[in-house]
């Protein structure tokens, strides 16, 4: 199954030899392998280049966005703590040791392990950004995008990919475009567990793990919070919230076709097949440009992380609102035990 078993299976594959070895740049220099063997010339200088200025632009704004989402969370944990305390300190005044030991034990704790773990998200993202300072642009991009951008730029000719929205990052089913079956399903997940943890892929009969027809993941989060389901305003509330935010790409079909064009030279048509939550289509042709490419691909990748976002605030929102009330409902109580 060359290249793509090469890739997820073979010692020497880029994604292992960049971890033994990571001074050197192993992608770009098995992408120029490839197109040699398709028949095409080694990526020039200059699209390698455009590319780069893209990619560092992307993850600049990408990672600045990310920062800005980090902080926003810091913020809502501490208004939740704020909440939190102050249940609990009415709850103590009217000795509802049940009450003080859930939240000493259990709400308290979490929300701290959830402040630990954001910030050292956010450490990872601004060490990223040095790191990645003066990189191709090979070096910007997860796994699974460079393996799908092979594609894009011509290298792995007669395969295509398509791209999913996944529970395990993005998930990537890659097929040879002839009937010999070729191919393979993987998530990000599934590369970072192979190539840093030194696991074997399996080839046989891979998870399916996509979001899609599974989306609406969130639901059992409102059931539990709101028991009385559709009773309850709060629920339908944050139904409607959801259903209006704005829709992300569900997959993207990436296919490659090369002509020659009117001058002679060979053509590289990368046709870009987006499907949005919603149900929508769109599709995008982009002709010898791979920082256009990589653009297009980020522009979905960040309609999804827009998306997850908008999702995880409106319940966070619920959840707030919930223990709002609950603390009102303490208050009350203990007016109504003074008198």
């Amino acid at each position: 199954m060359w290249p793509l078993g090469y890739i997820l299976g073979s010692p020497y594959s880029p994604f292992n030899l960049e971890q033994q070895f990571p001074n050197f740049n192993w992608r770009d220099r098995f992408e120029d392998l490839l197109a040699l063997e398709s028949g095409k010339t080694m990526i020039s200088a200059v699209s390698r280049q455009n590319e780069a200025a893209t990619a560092a632009r992307i993850r600049n704004e990408s990672v600045h966005d990310d920062i800005s989402r980090i902080n926003q969370e810091l913020q809502r944990n501490q208004d939740y703590v704020v909440l939190l305390q102050n249940l609990r300190e009415v709850s103590s005044r009217r000795k509802d040791t049940a009450i003080v030991a859930m939240i000493d034990n259990e709400a308290l704790p979490v929300q701290k392990q959830s402040a630990e773990m954001v910030i050292a998200r956010g450490k990872a993202l601004i060490a990223t950004l040095s790191d990645l300072q003066d990189k191709p642009a090979s070096s910007y991009k997860m796994r699974v995008p460079w393996i799908t951008s092979l594609i894009s730029s011509g290298a792995m000719l007669g395969w295509e990919s398509m791209v999913y929205d996944s529970a395990d990052g993005f998930l990537a089913d890659v097929y040879k475009t002839d009937s010999s079956g070729d191919g393979h399903m993987f998530s990000e997940m599934d590369l970072a567990t192979i190539f840093t943890k030194g696991y074997r892929l399996d080839f046989r009969s891979p998870v399916w793990s996509t979001y899609g027809g599974f989306y609406n993941n969130y639901y059992p989060q409102i059931e539990q919070l709101c028991p009385e389901g559709d009773a309850d305003p709060d629920a339908e509330h944050t139904y409607n919230t959801i259903d209006n935010i704005c829709p992300s790409v569900l997959s993207q079909l990436t296919t490659v076709q090369r002509r020659k064009s009117w001058n002679g030279s060979i053509e590289t048509r990368v046709v870009l097949k987006n499907r949005f939550t919603n149900g929508k289509e769109e599709e995008k042709t982009i002709v010898n440009d791979a920082s256009k490419v990589l653009e297009e691909v980020e522009k979905a990748h960040s309609s999804v992380k827009d998306r997850h976002s908008a999702i995880g605030l409106a319940l966070w929102e619920l959840s707030y609102r919930k223990q709002k009330d609950a603390l009102a409902v303490a208050k009350e109580m203990e007016d109504e035990e003074v008198e």
